[in-house]
């Protein structure tokens, strides 16, 4: 099957596409680790959110979550670095798995 970023392959489930995207695009802003240090945020203005900030954890929903990924941010009143990734409407479990993704950076 064809590699590279942001491919696929059909045959991972959920979890494992859900991880295989946060790491090929999340990852270059957000950071591995969900520390909004990724080596692309340097450059950005405003940074890219840290997920491991327990007040933001606490002050944000699921569904929110959701909405910032689908819509992106400018989709949501954020920043407009942050890119839309309207597929996932459409692959609503793999959404359900960036969110678990985004949480747990939150328990650490």
């Amino acid at each position: 099957p064809e590699s590279g970023p942001g491919h696929v392959a059909a045959a991972n489930g959920p979890a494992q596409q859900a991880r295989a995207m946060f790491t090929s695009l999340c990852a270059a802003c957000h950071g591995l680790d969900g520390k909004g240090d990724g080596p692309a945020a340097a450059s950005l203005n405003p940074k890219p959110r840290n997920y491991t900030d327990a007040a933001w954890q606490a002050s944000v929903t699921d569904e929110q979550i959701k909405n910032t990924i689908v819509l992106g941010g400018a989709g949501v009143g954020k920043s407009a670095m942050m890119p839309a990734q309207p597929q996932l409407k459409a692959q609503p479990q793999v959404l359900d798995e960036l969110v678990k993704i985004i949480r747990g950076f939150g328990k650490k």
